[in-house]
């Protein structure tokens, strides 16, 4: 068994469709799409016996793709467990497959008007994923992975989003998946990284709640000296609190030529 074959027999030796073929196929699979990440599943599998065998694999119903994703997680917490510091990075991708419409299952991700038609929707899935790497930029793994079909907000939802809790919204996800990995990672530093839509404050209080540091890119120019939620007087924005701060260090970043 060579190096390459190793490591994906390793790295899914937990997972469990109720089939060893199908288990065996997971690590062929993986195989083909790490030496080429960038192809098509035709153009990755070596010939059309493999790639039929791949489209049978994800067409089967007993594979699925929490299953995966759970099986590399629990080797993403285990190589985690190993630093001392680790950045666990929040995102969400949208996948757009308006160009499928047998396909079942989606959901409304976005909408938009178009010429002759009020709104056009398009179809797909939303995935939010949290990264994990060490401080030197090495990838760890995926910590944790929630795909699902979104339903755009109706108007009636959208008068209610103030009076809303926020485990009802789907902004929820930020801060269920910072308490999973929270919890998998308990003598481990987590920094979570995210952009400013997890500029909220309910993520920040469960964040200092659990004493887990985070760097969020600011969103909201909230008040940064409050004493009550009712105080007018006095108040000082993040942007001109920030502004009266002194630099305290820089990055020169090098960007190639487009050619």
């Amino acid at each position: 068994m060579s190096t390459h074959d190793s490591w994906a027999t390793d790295e899914f030796s937990d997972v469990d469709f109720g089939d060893e073929r199908l288990n065996s196929r997971l690590v062929k699979i993986c195989n083909s799409f790490s030496d080429s990440p960038e192809c098509s599943i035709n153009q990755a599998c070596s010939g059309w016996a493999a790639t039929k065998a791949a489209y049978r694999f994800f067409a089967n119903n007993k594979t699925s793709g929490e299953e995966i994703i759970r099986a590399h997680s629990v080797k993403s917490v285990i190589r985690a467990k190993e630093h001392k510091t680790i950045l666990a990075i929040q995102d969400t991708s949208y996948m757009v497959y308006s160009q499928h419409p047998a396909t079942t299952g989606l959901g409304n991700i976005s909408v938009k008007e178009g010429k002759n038609v009020k709104r056009i929707y398009s179809k797909g899935l939303v995935s939010h994923s949290c990264l994990a790497i060490s401080t030197n930029g090495l990838p760890v793994g995926i910590l944790d992975q929630n795909t699902f079909p979104r339903e755009l907000n109706s108007d009636e939802t959208k008068r209610k989003r103030n009076v809303t809790s926020i485990e009802e919204k789907e902004s929820y996800r930020w801060l269920k998946m910072l308490k999973n990995y929270s919890l998998l990672l308990p003598d481990t530093e987590v920094v979570t990284v995210c952009d400013r839509e997890a500029d909220m404050y309910d993520f920040l209080k469960l964040s200092d709640d659990i004493g887990s540091p985070f760097v969020v890119r600011a969103n909201v120019n909230r008040a940064v000296n409050k004493k009550s939620r009712y105080a007018e007087k006095d108040v000082l924005k993040l942007w001109d609190f920030m502004e009266q701060k002194r630099c305290g260090g820089s990055y020169e970043i090098i960007c190639a030529r487009k050619k």
